[in-house]
């Protein structure tokens, strides 16, 4: 959605290797000086032949890789514009009843607008071959980065570093979320490698036959590595023993940034725990939700990050939600994603009360759902 002011550039030229850079930028102009949250998306699908039969996530058969797309639609514009197979469905409702994060993350950026926060969006489209439409945009600014497969790690060094640090200088504010899908995998096999110890996440279903096929993708990939050294290059330069979202994660923790701030649950924690002797953040946080920690194995996942690395959890509680949708997240039908945690921690660092924070959540999904 276009205003006065606006600057729209296409290809960037070579970043590294990588077609880094298709960039759309929005930008409101007339706008006096404020506050800017700075909200970072990574984008991407973990390479797992037939992920539909291992994930809930995504719409099904064929069409896995446009559910980061469409998370990312909902968190800018409050519903999702890409079709699937032609059908327009806008709605952030999951089929298990509840809603994806992505709707909920919108509620609160858009509370935090309301605060006196401006929100600018950077979408990292890691090795997708689509791009959002962010038709209907309700943030203040949208960033549009997009990479090959495998080329990750120049993106993340030729545009969001440097970024990162213009923030920095600037006195700006930063959230770094993911949106993919087969990540917990992967982030399982790369915690039993470096841990040594037998982990298992669900991630986003509790379907036993996808658990099953779960771990024969999990058991497969364990014995592609089994004579592979313990080391983060051998893992993160394999794009069969990596995925996108970890290659980005593993670029940014080897850059030399004042603070860094991931929000994600065992998606982060893989790399930060296999990256711990070469991370170069002064400051490192993780900011999830407390829901991830009801797994025991996410809690000793938790306690092996590195000692520079503080968590964060909030403290909300979406039993006092009016929707059934939202009270499923307490039942553990969701646990994280789109950076949900980290959007409730930095709305109760800025003061807003349980019931400010829920009221923004119930206001962004009402028009989807009834009571």
């Amino acid at each position: 959605m276009a205003t006065p002011g606006d600057r729209r550039s296409g290809e960037q030229g070579d970043a590294g290797g990588c077609r880094a850079a298709f960039i759309v930028e929005i930008r409101n102009s007339g706008v006096a000086q404020m506050t800017w949250l700075n909200f970072v998306t990574l984008n991407g699908v973990a390479p797992i032949k037939d992920l539909h039969l291992v994930s809930d996530a995504g719409a099904g058969e064929g069409l896995m890789q446009y559910h980061p797309t469409r998370d990312t639609e909902l968190i800018v514009c409050g519903r999702a514009n890409t079709r699937l197979n032609g059908a327009y469905l806008p709605s952030p409702v999951l089929g298990n009843g509840s809603v994806t994060p992505a709707i909920l993350v919108h509620g609160i950026l858009r509370a935090l607008q309301k605060r006196g926060f401006k929100i600018r969006l950077h979408c990292y489209q890691l090795g997708l071959d689509n791009l959002p439409d962010f038709s209907g945009c309700k943030l203040d600014d949208v960033v549009i980065h997009q990479c090959e497969l495998g080329k990750e790690k120049a993106l993340i060094e030729t545009q969001l570093i440097p970024e990162l640090k213009r923030q920095a200088e600037s006195g700006e504010r930063h959230l770094i979320a993911e949106s993919g899908i087969g990540g917990t995998t992967f982030a399982i096999v790369w915690l039993k490698c470096w841990l040594g110890k037998e982990i298992m996440f669900s991630g986003s279903t509790k379907d036993p036959e996808k658990l099953t096929r779960k771990e024969q993708v999990i058991k497969q990939l364990l014995v592609m590595s089994e004579t592979l050294p313990v080391e983060v290059s051998h893992f993160s330069g394999d794009l069969e023993l990596s995925d996108p979202v970890q290659r980005a994660t593993c670029a940014l923790l080897d850059a030399e940034l004042k603070e860094l701030i991931l929000a994600g649950g065992t998606m982060m924690f893989a790399p930060v725990i296999a990256m711990e002797r070469e991370i170069s953040t002064e400051a490192l946080k993780i900011a999830t939700t407390r829901w991830i920690f009801d797994s025991p194995d996410a809690t000793y996942a938790a306690s092996k990050l590195p000692e520079q690395c503080s968590v964060l959890t909030p403290n909300v509680n979406f039993n006092h939600s009016r929707f059934a949708a939202l009270n499923k997240y307490e039942q553990g039908y969701v646990v994280e994603g789109c950076g949900l945690g980290a959007s409730l921690v930095f709305a109760e660092e800025q003061g807003m009360s349980g019931e400010e924070i829920i009221d923004s959540l119930d206001d962004a999904v009402s028009a989807w759902l009834s009571k």
